[in-house]
């Protein structure tokens, strides 16, 4: 992947300063309405398990779960009809991925939440304080996304370091600036150009040290899929970088 480096070099610095490394006390916790939005695919036994964790770790917080099914078979539609209602469930005939998943998850949102959370279904919440771990992270640093983990991409010589999306906090403001989710980019890419986003327009990308989940790492698509969408990302990323560059200005 090749991209002519940008002559603001600081854009190629994602995530601002240091990893900080927060301490909570559970009793302070936000009041702020948060959305947690959760996609998934025929893995009834991991999102069971996600759900669980959430609600034994999260009883502090003021928060709504969102689950976007992506075109699910049968045994996942039941285990869908048991939870919703307690649960907000979106259904789609067939799997539209990660990017337009998400941005139906947000559309579904309660209109009073002030951050969205996004995760993967193969996710378990270890951190009873992870909700406000990652507000007071956004708090403290003024950062409209954060994350726990980052990946690298080689554009030209260059190193640029992005959020992962398996577990990342955006704020409403952020996501009115510099959404939605990419749908040219269904799976691949797409938090390497939200990060950049973020990023250009101000709102200052944070990684968070803090372990607060445990991600089982399911790969989600078979081998073709994979390639055809990285590809994809190949051919696209350049026109959408130079897009991100431009709206920046």
């Amino acid at each position: 992947m090749s991209i002519t480096p940008h002559d603001n070099s600081d854009i190629y610095n994602p995530l601002e300063g240091n990893a900080p490394d927060l301490k909570v006390k559970l009793h302070e916790n936000s009041d702020e309405h948060v959305s947690i939005i959760i996609v998934h695919k025929d893995r009834p036994e991991y999102l069971n398990i996600c759900l669980q964790s959430i609600a034994v770790t999260s009883f502090n917080n003021n928060y709504e779960i969102i689950v976007v099914d992506n075109g699910s078979g049968k045994e996942s539609q039941e285990f869908l009809n048991d939870i919703e209602g307690e649960v907000k469930v979106v259904r789609n005939e067939k799997n539209i991925y990660w990017s337009a998943a998400c941005n139906k998850g947000v559309q579904a949102a309660d209109k009073n939440s002030k951050y969205f959370i996004f995760l993967h279904c193969d996710i378990v919440v270890t951190n009873p304080g992870w909700i406000d771990l990652l507000i007071n992270v956004s708090e403290a640093q003024q950062s409209g996304l954060v994350g726990i983990d980052t990946k690298t991409y080689m554009m030209g010589n260059q190193r640029i370091d992005f959020l992962q999306e398996y577990v990342l906090l955006m704020t409403r403001e952020a996501w009115d600036d510099i959404g939605p989710w990419p749908e040219q980019l269904p799976q691949i890419g797409p938090s390497f150009v939200l990060t950049m986003k973020a990023q250009m327009r101000g709102h200052k990308p944070q990684i968070m040290k803090n372990q607060i989940v445990h991600h089982y790492q399911i790969f989600s698509l078979n081998i073709s899929e994979w390639e055809r969408m990285t590809e994809q990302a190949r051919a696209i990323l350049p026109k959408l970088m130079t897009d991100v560059r431009s709206s920046a200005i």
